[in-house]
């Protein structure tokens, strides 16, 4: 499907690197430094959030008084990373008295439930530490004071509706509540993870312990900066403000991780020996955490690590990786599977498939796909005789949560965001719910919101991409949402040869240029400017088939992304083609400069 390529900032621009640092809603020149050289010390007081000041006080006293602490997590990577976190914390300073409970994805569901308190105090809890879950857990937090168990929940979803409060939004009955999207909180940041406000508890207990018996050293911290940059890339939250500082430097971290099972893991990924980056974390280490709690316990992701054996690390790492393997066979399969249903209706608005035998765990990543591909809302159902389980993605603006909604009354359970949720209801009500999407869809959903929508940063010349270029945009590392990897419009490029790759010729490797202007349409030369003239080697992933459409001398317009290409011991410039068209504009209509020159801003 053809994509509208649309510029990222609505904010006209001189420069391209202005245009850069709007998009990213850099506006002030402070901004702009911290934002390309944040530090670690740019990090935000952690006292700053509601109630940490209760939470660490409870923590102390329960430290004091030898108190059972279980850490009570969700099941996927931020929650996994973040019930590390607090525990590793818990190992270094020797406290011994600290367990964790992750409930089963299959039998339990998310977040705390009350069974899981009484088993809890059954076992001698006195004190339930959430991680990134809690904030709507109204019925078990008041479980939990019956039996006298104090909570403190630390969590980063959006607060629901508190049953009791008839409709109105409230907080759990706990000890402290840390979540920086409470109405009364003022922390300055509001996209934490959950592994982030776990991080920002253990920021604010260590200096207080290092001051006494355990004598932690100061900033030690720093040395769990790993795993939080693993849980937030994960977690697909903004990788600008606080989080581009924790991501930038547990990047740092974790090329020099201390812990002995994410050694194993990235060695047996293939990746040990990478310069990390949140490609690695985001499409090699977050899948094989999260595919422990998809396809069978979160527990195998979380011992793997929390262990200090290296035979256990090994035997661990090799049980991800065998499950993450079967995650793939199986989103393949359904996928398939899937897809052969939308495809009958692929001209409505909403798409839905369902199908007997398909795992939970894996149906939200097969509706992700499917949105993609089909650039429409997608649900995707498990069901058996009596009840069908699903999640659904969005596109656009479309509120998915609102369309589920609609539907309330057949519904046995529901929740999650506008652009994606979970549900539950009867099998014999499929159809029904079905209809009531498409009512919805058909009102509610604009054929702007189905028009599938390349963004890039601003449209320049072949001559801006020089070494000092490339340079520069690197330092927009870490990229992910919210900042996501610098992307360029060039326009009527000269193709010079064209070749596919790989298996089946799935690749695209073609060498462009820019027909060499007169010297009077050339202008005054360009800041660090190179020859129009000039060719530069292309890569497209997954765009073999343009090899059969293009020929030598033919114009085409690219989305793409400048990098760095090494090979064998050869270091040069190439472009990553996101995109590709025909170019329709005139010979050498598109050679004048985009504005100024992309070094020409104060920084």
């Amino acid at each position: 499907m053809k994509k509208l390529w649309k510029i990222r900032s609505e904010i006209p621009n001189e420069s391209v690197l202005g245009s850069l640092f709007s998009a990213r809603q850099l506006a002030r020149e402070e901004d702009i430094k911290q934002f390309l050289d944040p530090e670690y010390s740019d990090h935000h007081d952690p006292y700053l959030l509601k109630d940490m000041r209760s939470a660490v006080t409870r923590i102390e006293k329960a430290i004091l008084k030898q108190e059972q602490i279980t850490v009570y997590a969700d099941y996927d990577a931020d929650a996994v990373t973040a019930a590390a976190v607090l525990l590793r914390f818990f190992a270094a300073m020797g406290y011994a008295k600290a367990n964790y409970y992750i409930p089963d994805r299959f039998t339990e569901g998310y977040g705390m439930n009350a069974e899981a308190v009484q088993t809890l105090f059954e076992q001698g809890t006195k004190l339930i530490i959430t991680v990134d879950c809690g904030i709507n857990a109204f019925e078990s937090a008041h479980r939990a004071s019956e039996l006298g168990i104090d909570v403190i929940i630390t969590d980063h979803h959006q607060l629901t509706p508190d049953p009791s409060l008839v409709g109105a939004v409230g907080i759990p009955t706990a000890v402290a509540v840390v979540n920086p999207h409470r109405r009364d909180d003022n922390y300055p940041f509001k996209h934490l993870t959950g592994v982030g406000v776990a991080f920002k508890l253990v920021q604010a207990l260590v200096p207080i312990l290092h001051s006494t018996s355990y004598k932690l050293q100061a900033g030690f911290e720093k040395w769990f900066l790993d795993l939080v940059a693993i849980g937030t890339v994960a977690d697909c939250q903004s990788l600008l403000g606080e989080n581009r500082i924790l991501v930038k430097w547990g990047l740092y971290v974790l090329a020099k991780t201390r812990w002995i099972g994410l050694k194993k893991l990235m060695k047996l990924a293939g990746i040990a020996k990478s310069e990390m980056d949140t490609y690695h974390i985001g499409f090699v280490i977050a899948p094989r955490i999260n595919a422990a709690g998809r396809m069978e316990h979160a527990d195998t992701a979380l011992r793997l690590l929390l262990t200090d054996d290296e035979m256990e690390a090994e035997t661990l790492a090799q049980k991800l990786e065998a499950l993450n393997q079967a995650r793939q066979m199986q989103t393949e399969r359904i996928l398939s599977e899937a897809r052969e249903q939308v495809m009958l209706y692929s001209n409505h608005k909403i798409l839905l498939a369902a199908g007997e035998g398909w795992h939970k765990g894996i149906v939200g990543l097969v509706a992700g796909k499917l949105t993609e591909e089909f650039a429409r809302p997608v649900l995707v159902l498990e069901k058996s005789a009596e009840e069908a389980t699903g999640s659904a993605r969005s596109v656009g603006s479309f509120n998915i949560m609102e369309a589920i909604s609609q539907s309330k009354d057949i519904l046995v359970r529901y929740g999650g965001h506008p652009q994606a949720a979970g549900f539950t209801l009867r099998t014999e009500h499929i159809e029904t719910f079905r209809k009531n999407l498409l009512d919805y869809a058909e009102d509610s959903l604009s054929e702007d919101d189905l028009s599938p929508v390349l963004y890039y940063d601003a449209e320049i010349n072949l001559s801006q991409v020089t070494d000092e270029f490339v340079e520069f945009i690197a330092r927009f590392e870490p990229t992910g949402i919210g900042n996501p990897k610098p992307r360029f419009k060039i326009s009527d490029l000269i193709v010079k040869s064209v070749k596919a790759l790989g298996n089946e010729g799935k690749h695209l490797r073609i060498n462009v240029n820019h027909s060499s202007p007169s010297r009077e349409e050339a202008g005054p030369p360009e800041p660090f400017g190179r020859g129009m003239g000039e060719v530069m080697g292309c890569i497209g992933f997954n765009l073999g088939y343009w090899a059969d459409k293009l020929k030598a001398n033919d114009r085409i317009d690219i989305i793409c992304e400048p990098q760095w290409n090494e090979w064998n011991g050869e270091r040069k410039i190439q472009l990553k083609i996101v995109d590709l068209q025909i170019s329709t504009s005139l010979a050498g209509g598109a050679r004048g400069s985009p504005g100024k020159g992309w070094g020409e801003i104060a920084i």
